[in-house]
């Protein structure tokens, strides 16, 4: 048996999450049953997935890994063959048979919101606060104590956006959103206050922000993966199709006003 991992994206407005759950549309359901459509069984293949999304949340580079008697290269196009238009697989790695994707090196996360006329200086403050080893507690849902170590966590203004960047050893539920919810807190109040008060270990509410402003970017491990060209013309022709329609969507409600 090999064992494989494979590169995916996946756009998850219209998903219930990624982790199988029976009677509901997943991620991990729609691959499961391409990959069968392959001859690949997914339990049999210990089939595991790095990153654990929530509804609406989407993925550009989430990593699956499953073994299977043999792997070429084309077996890529044939998964997509067999998947829906809100899902590419367009990298693989030939890995260790004792492979777990969750145990990565690190992860980042990318979140897009519309600038509010933030105080931008002040989120950059309270996002440099965030970077080093803590316990992130405050800013998580079932995690308790919650050490993990952030690597990048920084603000760009984009035009009318502001995209948050942060990569990580780790992530526990909830807490990219809801140190967005505190980024913005700062923002409003022109202070980072917010965050060294959570850092602190005082409880402070937040209520995490729309998971529809989250990317998992990348999940970055000790080697490379391989791309598949034409699947990644694939990804590019897909993305394409949904930048235009929501463009356009765009365009609608702001002249609606």
């Amino acid at each position: 048996m090999l064992r494989v991992a494979f590169k995916h994206t996946y756009f998850g407005w219209n998903f219930h999450g990624n982790q199988y759950q029976p009677h509901l549309r997943t991620v991990d359901g729609e691959i499961f049953r391409a990959l069968r459509k392959t001859g690949v069984d997914p339990r049999d293949g210990n089939y595991k997935v790095a990153g654990r999304t929530d509804a609406g949340v989407t993925a550009f580079g989430n990593v699956f890994a499953v073994s299977m008697e043999s792997f070429e290269p084309w077996i890529v196009n044939a998964i997509n063959a067999n998947l829906p238009e809100d899902i590419v697989v367009w990298g693989y790695a030939v890995v260790d048979e004792n492979f777990n994707p969750r145990r990565a090196r690190s992860r980042v996360y990318r979140y897009i919101m519309l600038d509010e006329g933030f105080d931008l200086d002040a989120m950059r403050e309270a996002a440099e606060l965030l970077k080093g080893r803590h316990d992130f507690s405050g800013f998580a849902k079932g995690c308790k104590p919650c050490i993990r170590e952030i690597f990048t966590s920084e603000i760009e203004k984009h035009g009318d956006f502001l995209v948050y960047t942060i990569e990580g050893n780790a992530f526990a539920w909830n807490m990219v959103r809801k140190i967005v919810t505190a980024l913005k807190m700062a923002g409003r109040i022109a202070s980072p206050e917010i965050v060294e008060r959570v850092l602190d270990g005082h409880k402070v509410p937040l209520t995490p922000s729309s998971p529809y402003g989250l990317i998992l970017v990348d999940v970055r491990y000790t080697f490379e993966f391989e791309v598949e060209e034409r699947a990644l013309s694939l990804l590019n022709k897909r993305m394409e199709e949904n930048m235009m329609r929501f463009a356009q969507l765009y365009g609608i409600f702001r002249f609606l006003r």
